[in-house]
């Protein structure tokens, strides 16, 4: 089954929003699928085969198209445009969200602290390690993404916002306030060595 966004709630082409924009490529970039200078990689091929994100505006609308006229047939055409735009924005904050853990990772990363896993491309979070994330502060980056950030957009599509609040868009914040200590935490670790 398709959907506009996917399932990852990944897409191109960039939102001309510029902080949204940002997001994205921070978080296309933790999927491997941009490298940390933002030039396409090999796993973009593999996300194009899997056909798991729209990658360009016409493929992203044809699906639209098609949840719009699911809708309507219980729904006016400006509801189901408008929930659904409700859940583009809830993407759009989740993104913000899900890129500053990023961040936080990579600038780490950078400066020495995370030194680069053999397995991993680039000293840069990648996600799509999946459980076998390195360390505990990309085991939450992990979580962050494919279990709260899913059920943040996913229960806002889906008319649940009791779900998408407690059990995604909460979460994602805890989520990120223990990144953001766990990465002062280590900072502070090697100032003292």
């Amino acid at each position: 089954m398709l959907t506009a966004w996917g399932f990852l709630a990944v897409r191109l082409p960039m939102p001309k929003d510029k902080e949204w924009a940002a997001d994205r490529v921070t978080i296309l970039q933790a999927l491997g699928v941009l490298n940390p200078e933002g030039k396409p990689t090999d796993r973009l091929d593999v996300v194009k085969a899997a056909t798991v994100a729209r990658l360009t505006q016409e493929d992203w609308q044809k699906e639209r198209d098609k949840m719009i006229k699911t809708c309507n047939q219980y729904h006016s055409v400006n509801f189901a445009k408008g929930e659904l735009t409700k859940g583009d924005q809830m993407i759009k904050a989740a993104d913000h969200l899900m890129a500053e853990g990023i961040r936080a990772i990579a600038a780490l990363y950078k400066d020495g602290i995370l030194p680069k896993p053999k397995n991993y491309v680039y000293p840069f979070p990648d996600l799509l390690t999946f459980h076998d994330a390195p360390t505990g502060i990309e085991q939450k980056l992990f979580v962050m993404f494919l279990e709260h950030r899913m059920r943040t957009f996913q229960g806002t599509f889906h008319a649940n916002p009791d779900y998408a609040f407690w059990y995604g868009w909460s979460e994602m914040q805890r989520d990120l306030t223990e990144i953001k200590e766990m990465a002062e935490e280590m900072r502070e670790q090697t100032k003292k060595k």
